[in-house]
């Protein structure tokens, strides 16, 4: 009888310059070496838990129904804090219980909850210090081969889960105050301010924004139709509003880092 294997996705701030990546995935491919790994994002800046957050929730449904995905940002590993799996809308995801999951765990869509503590599930030798590899990889691993979730452990109510707030943009009657949340490897701004927000806002014209001491254009084009040497905002595939130069770093261009405010001025619609 052939094994089950759903797609395992990988998101963690460990990087690629060390051997963490790569031996969970060893850890995966012992207990079935058929399932798929993707490795959504490594890069996530060190126990940043809201950037972390913030990529599972734009991505995770572009993946097929029965993916588990792996989510560690974890600067409590080792300590009392509980590992998470959570059954939503057809997914699984395992992660600390450290707010990763907060967008997820806050929806009102019908979700199970449950504390991997099945020691049988895990290796034998558990380190203090990680965690990702012992105890996350060979349960996404059984997981994704078909294991009921049933079997991780006990289901507990996830309003005992710890919840961090995601800095939302705040609607004003003068337009929209928002921040930059991170910097891609192109340069590319990225804010919580995302097309959805933008809508209830009402511009004569296009919208302007207002970055440090910046005032920007907006485009409904692509990064190609931008003009050359000119920072300009735009929505990107996330629906956020980005902050781009054609074929250059905006983020140097600008000399801005995560955390910077950024206002579009409106009034709302």
């Amino acid at each position: 009888m052939k094994q089950s294997r759903a797609p395992i996705t990988l998101t963690t701030d460990f990087g690629y310059r060390d051997e963490y990546v790569g031996v969970m995935k060893g850890v995966i491919l012992s207990i079935n070496k058929e399932i798929p790994i993707v490795d959504l994002v490594h890069d996530v800046a060190p126990q940043d838990i809201c950037q972390a957050a913030r990529i599972i929730e734009n991505n995770y449904n572009y993946f097929p129904t029965g993916t588990v995905h792996i989510a560690i940002v974890d600067p409590g590993v080792g300590s009392t804090r509980r590992i998470l799996a959570i059954q939503e809308n057809g997914h699984f995801f395992i992660g600390p219980d450290n707010g990763i999951f907060s967008p997820i765990l806050e929806r009102e869509n019908t979700l199970d909850v449950f504390s991997i503590e099945n020691r049988a599930l895990f290796l034998k030798k558990i380190s203090t210090t990680f965690h990702g590899r012992d105890i996350m990889a060979p349960v996404a691993a059984r997981l994704a081969s078909g294991m009921p979730i049933t079997r991780v452990g006990p289901k507990i109510h996830r309003e005992t889960c710890h919840l961090i707030k995601l800095r939302d943009p705040v609607l004003q009657s003068n337009g929209i105050a928002g921040e930059v949340v991170s910097i891609d490897r192109f340069g590319n701004i990225r804010t919580n301010i995302t097309n959805t927000c933008l809508e209830k806002l009402h511009v004569e014209q296009k919208p302007e924004i207002t970055i440090k001491s910046y005032v920007l254009g907006f485009s409904e084009g692509s990064y190609a139709t931008l003009e050359d040497d000119k920072p300009t905002a735009l929505i990107n595939s996330s629906n956020e509003i980005e902050i781009s130069v054609k074929n250059k770093s905006a983020a140097k261009l600008l000399n801005v880092k995560k955390g910077e405010r950024i206002f579009i001025r409106g009034h709302l619609a």
